[in-house]
């Protein structure tokens, strides 16, 4: 089975720059990096991906913001330690020879709502004519409920719940316990409940539990406001109210998954490179443990340079 890892480069960071002590070389923090990269060994030892991808953040607004201006608009400047170790995060990952991506105008969750699609219709064809999936399974390492959208048979999510070392595999069921909904009905949920994060509004005066309940009996946006009729007069008038908010929400929430990106598989996959590079930057940033953890576990003081553009086996991990 071959297994895609993506990550969700800024959410992992920041989750990392809240959960490491500061941390400096040359007066530059680099605490957000070092807990970064230290996850991301912790889910490669424990995923055992064949492919891995990073999904980055472009600066400047989104089609987001330009759809709604208020768009995230509340959250807070960063601390000034973490903005500084934003730029050190696309450098480290060319270092390390990782896979990643940006696009102005979209969010790392759209970037990676692409790369889903299009990985999983990859298709190998054989000689013979046999055809089979190049990807079988996908894992997204993040902290955003946004992707839950995304989750299926084949697309689990892998989340830390508490600081870096403890974390949780979201598949469809977990997201119903999590949401009380399924993946699919995610985005009609924040359609009608807002999203205090992103600063977009829904449907005022509908919260969690009641915006649960309709989506249980109606399923959908569309067939929600189809039966407008049916739902009781304090819930309908709110949704008569706030229907142009309530599909404003949807149209933010829905992560687009068609954007115009060059990738191929190939330059995904892990090879001893990778590993080569991963230990070099864990060097020149004196991440003494980082380099300790990989040397031990892959058991290479000095990866074999005339192998480099081999894959790494699965049993490494």
């Amino acid at each position: 089975m071959s297994h895609l890892l993506l990550v969700d480069a800024h959410a992992v960071l920041h989750r990392a720059y809240h959960s490491i002590p500061l941390l400096t070389v040359n007066g530059q923090p680099v605490n957000a990096i070092y807990g970064f990269y230290s996850m991301l060994l912790s889910a490669l030892d424990q995923l055992k991906p064949d492919y891995l991808v990073v999904a980055l953040d472009s600066p400047g607004p989104t089609f987001r913001q330009t759809e709604f201006v208020g768009y995230r608009a509340k959250r807070k400047t960063p601390d000034r330690d973490l903005l500084s170790q934003l730029p050190l995060l696309p450098q480290t990952l060319q270092s390390a020879q990782i896979s990643a991506f940006s696009m102005g105008g979209y969010e790392a969750d759209d970037l990676i709502a692409t790369l889903v699609r299009r990985s999983l219709k990859k298709i190998l064809r054989s000689k013979t004519g046999h055809r089979k999936k190049i990807i079988d399974k996908v894992t997204i390492i993040t902290g955003d409920k946004d992707l839950m959208q995304l989750v299926d048979d084949r697309v689990c999510l892998y989340v830390p719940v508490r600081g870096l070392s403890e974390t949780r595999i979201y598949t469809p069921v977990e997201v119903k316990e999590k949401l009380g909904v399924l993946p699919g009905q995610v985005v009609d949920l924040k359609a009608l409940m807002g999203d205090m994060s992103d600063n977009y509004p829904g449907v005022s005066g509908i919260g969690p539990k009641a915006a649960v309940d309709l989506l249980t009996h109606y399923h959908s946006l569309d067939n929600i406001f189809r039966h407008l009729d049916d739902i009781k007069p304090s819930l309908r008038e709110k949704l008569k109210t706030d229907k142009d908010n309530a599909y404003l929400s949807q149209r933010l929430a829905t992560l687009i998954d068609n954007i115009p990106i060059n990738f191929s598989l190939k330059s995904a996959k892990l090879t001893e490179m990778l590993f080569s590079g991963l230990l070099q930057l864990f060097d020149s940033y004196h991440f003494k443990s980082l380099s300790s953890r990989l040397r031990q576990k892959f058991n290479h003081s000095h990866p074999s340079r005339p192998n480099n553009h081999q894959p790494v086996q699965n049993s490494l991990f």
